[in-house]
């Protein structure tokens, strides 16, 4: 039942922690690799893709230290992570910023957003 309100705990954290990115950090003394992400896609990947690892390497080793310690208190706070992750790319990068074409009527759910915002 800890694992469980560690990970829910984590999940919600992470939505500050990465309001709190996203305004000091990518729109900050990071700019050059957020930039690309207000501009519109030249390609698959943008600059700002690195991002990424900024939260799924600290994620991965949190699953690995913990899982290797009788799965304590680290191994849920990478799993809160890993969700909000899978979460905010789903909504962000797929629903929002329409980069993977999984859902064809996609414009009726997000009108604003449909000139690569």
């Amino acid at each position: 039942m800890m694992g469980v309100l560690v990970t829910l705990l984590t999940y919600t954290l992470m939505e500050g922690i990465t309001w709190c990115t996203h305004k000091f950090v990518m729109h900050g003394w990071m700019w050059y690799f957020h930039e690309d992400h207000h501009q519109p896609r030249g390609g698959f990947f943008e600059k700002n893709d690195a991002f990424f690892l900024i939260f799924a390497v600290p994620s991965c080793l949190m699953i690995v230290f913990g899982s290797m310690a009788a799965f304590d208190w680290r191994f849920f706070v990478g799993i809160g992570i890993l969700l909000y992750g899978v979460s905010y790319f789903l909504i962000h990068d797929v629903l929002i910023h329409q980069r993977f074409d999984w859902f064809s009527n996609r414009q009726s759910l997000f009108p604003r957003y449909t000139q690569g915002s």
